[in-house]
C-alpha cells in the first residue's frame, strides 16, 4: 500500500456514492411525507425529520472517511458498520410509515 494514501479515484467514487445515498434518503422521505401527510398528519413527517438528521450524519461520516482514506489518516479507529445500519434503519422506518398510511 502506498504510504501517501490512495492515489486512485476509488475514494472519490465511494464518497460520491455515500453523498448520493444520503440525498436519496432525504428526497425519498420527503416524497413519502408529502404523500402520507393527509392520512397521518404530523406523524407522516416524523421519518422526514429522522432522514434529515441521518442524512446529515451520513454526509459528515462520508467526508471523514474520505479525508482518512485520502491520506490524512485522521480517524483513530477503523470503519464500523454504523452508517449502513443507520441507513437500513431509516429505510425500514420510511417503509413502515408508508405501510401504516396505506393500511388506513
Amino acid at each position: 500500500m502506498n504510504p501517501r494514501g490512495d492515489i486512485g479515484i476509488s475514494n472519490e467514487r465511494t464518497a460520491l456514492a455515500w453523498q448520493r445515498t444520503a440525498l436519496s434518503l432525504v428526497a425519498g422521505s420527503a416524497v413519502m411525507a408529502r404523500l402520507t401527510w393527509g392520512d397521518l398528519g404530523l406523524w407522516g413527517a416524523a421519518p422526514l425529520a429522522a432522514a434529515f438528521v441521518l442524512g446529515g450524519w451520513v454526509l459528515w461520516e462520508s467526508s471523514r472517511r474520505y479525508a482518512h482514506d485520502a491520506g490524512t489518516r485522521l480517524r483513530p479507529r477503523s470503519r464500523s458498520g454504523r452508517a449502513p445500519a443507520a441507513l437500513a434503519l431509516a429505510t425500514a422506518l420510511i417503509a413502515a410509515t408508508e405501510l401504516l398510511a396505506i393500511s388506513r
